[in-house]
């Protein structure tokens, strides 16, 4: 493999990684509604407490 091919695939490589993770932070911003049939929420708001 020639130094200039190797050279253009790490570019890709680093795009395509780049790319991922822009993509990665969107929808990790994103909030999605979950119906929930339990009463009580999954977090209690008071530690060792009902």
């Amino acid at each position: 493999m020639n130094r200039r091919k190797l050279g253009l695939m790490a570019v890709a490589l680093i795009l395509a990684v780049g790319v991922m993770e822009v993509l990665a932070l969107r929808l990790g911003s994103l909030e999605f509604p979950v119906p929930s049939k339990s009463r009580h929420p999954a977090v209690a708001d008071q530690p060792g407490g009902r």
